[in-house]
Formats: C-alpha cells, structure tokens, sequence
C-alpha cells in the first residue's frame, strides 16, 4: 500500500540525518481509506518514544501528497536476515532467537500501554507483527514498525467486521476466523516468529492462502525439539503458552510475555550480541548485491535523481 525512500533529514545547525520517507502508492493517493490509514499511523507514530518501536520524526506533504518521516534503521528486517542465515547454512542461536523476541515484547508492552493527553488507553493492537516489521540495526537495535494495520480507540480508519488484516501466516486462530481481537493476539504472532527462529521453519504454511488460514485456526504446533531445535523444556512450554489456541490461555499481556523471556535469559544464562550477528548478514547482503551489480551492464547515461523537498 505503501513505498518508502531512504532520504536525508536537514535541520539547521545539525549534521544531514538519514531517514525513511513513507508515502502512499501513487495509485492510491485518491483512496480515502489508504491516506486514512496513513494519517492513523502518522499520529501514533509521533507518540511513540521507545527503543523498541520506531520513530516517526514528522510529516508533510509533496505535490499534494502526505507522506511520513520516519527514523531509519541501519540494517535489516527479521524477514531478510532469516533468509541470509538459511542461504549460509545457519541459524539463529537459542540466544540470539530470545533475546530478538524479547525485545518484539517490549515494544508491543509500550504500544499497548499508550494512553491519550486525557490519560484514556488506546486500546492499541499491532495486528501486523510479522518478520519483515521487525527491523535489526547493526549496533543491536531491534524496532517494531509499520502501524499502517494498528486498530486503536482513536483510529480514523475503522476495519469492516470480518474482514482480516495482517499477514496470513502470522494472524491469530480469532484473527483467522474473523472474530474480535485484543492484544493477546499479537503475543500470538511473537509466538510464531520465535518458534521460527528456533526450527528455521514456517509455522503455519498452506499450499494456499486459505490453506494457510485453516491451520491456524486449528492452531496446531508441533514440537521445535522433535524437529531439531535448540531448546530445552521449559523454553517449549513458555513458546506453547504464547502459541495457545485460547487467548485467555496466552500469556495476560506483553508485560508478562517480556518479562518471562527475560527470566528464561536468566535462568538459561543465554547472551547475545545482535550487532555481530546483523553486521554479519550485511556484510554477505552487501558481498552478494556487489558481484551481482557488476554482472550487470552499466547503462552509458543517465544518474540517480537527487531530489530536495521542503519538510
């Protein structure tokens, strides 16, 4: 719905900044619904100040056009890191897969817990929490992103009951069935991407769309250690309590998911350093985009447009 730039930031008396321009797709810039949807995020964006949940630094509009200025994460998504361990033959440590959720945790315990100037909640749901919104920065940071799919008290935008937000492989079993959702059902999703982590495997994966839908709503999850993972008993059961078919069986709320991974961390002694394993992954991303540009032929004419607006 949405393309996003890397662009410069310029602020008097400060050095040039690096930031992410959002903006609608061109072909949607008349849809109410989607502007709407980006205006929502706008706003919640600018609440948020937390160093699991990225920052929206403003917002303006070009040609008529409103787009969001948002802090920018020198490094990779969950997604694309995934996809370059498999390509090099290997896997998230135990650590390094609990400490990722962990902090997943911490930032939906802040997005849920905001209240309005009038002190009210806002009743936040992430909804999307998926592997490519969760951006790693090469000294470690670990920021939840993309509020475009948020349902809050004081949205513009209001979902059709029924219809299904959110990417099929990570809803809840009451997202997939249409039914209403809190915020347990992200802890759901933080659920399915930990247990990836630890099999390197999909967790709910149809031939088709509907496919996919239909196990998770039957929720099954097989055992990560009959499939080989690195875990151990009570890293299971506190996975499966996360993945649990019942809301009310989950975890209460994102506080309690935190601070059990966190107690987990202790009691397993597990330490990770995410900035080696993110600088890592780079530097292969960087390798492999390097050999394969000089494969291509380089055009005769023609540069890069720098284009300036005013923010």
């Amino acid at each position: 719905m949405a393309e996003v730039f890397l662009a410069e930031r310029h602020l008097p008396g400060r050095k040039p900044q690096r930031v992410a321009l959002k903006r609608v797709l061109p072909r949607l810039r008349d849809d109410g619904a989607m502007t709407g949807m980006l205006d929502d995020e706008i706003e919640l964006g600018l609440r948020c100040k937390h160093p699991n949940v990225i920052s929206t630094l403003g917002y303006g509009t070009t040609q008529g056009h409103a787009f969001a200025v948002l802090e920018f994460v020198d490094g990779l998504d969950l997604a694309s890191l995934r996809e370059i361990l498999s390509a090099r033959g290997q896997v998230f440590s135990r650590a390094e897969a609990v400490h990722i959720a962990m902090r997943i945790a911490a930032g939906l315990r802040y997005l849920h817990g905001l209240r309005d100037d009038h002190g009210q909640t806002l009743g936040i749901v992430h909804r999307d929490v998926t592997p490519p919104n969760v951006l790693l920065g090469r000294k470690g940071a670990v920021k939840l992103c993309d509020f475009g799919f948020v349902r809050s008290n004081q949205q513009r935008t209001m979902t059709e009951p029924g219809l299904i937000k959110g990417k099929f492989s990570y809803l809840s079993p009451e997202a997939a069935l249409g039914e209403p959702i809190e915020a347990r059902s992200d802890l759901f999703a933080v659920g399915i991407i930990l247990w990836e982590m630890l099999t390197m495997r999909k967790l709910f994966r149809g031939d088709t769309d509907y496919d996919t839908v239909k196990l998770i709503q039957a929720a099954s999850v097989p055992s990560m250690a009959a499939l080989g993972a690195d875990v151990d008993d009570v890293l299971q059961e506190l996975v499966f309590k996360a993945l649990a078919r019942n809301p009310q069986d989950r975890f209460p709320d994102a506080e309690s998911l935190h601070n059990s991974l966190a107690a987990y961390c202790d009691y397993a002694d597990l330490k990770a350093d995410l900035g080696k394993l993110v600088r890592g992954a780079c530097a292969y991303r960087d390798s492999r985009a390097a050999k394969q540009s000089k494969r291509r032929r380089t055009p005769k004419s023609g540069t890069r447009d720098r284009t300036q607006i005013d923010i």
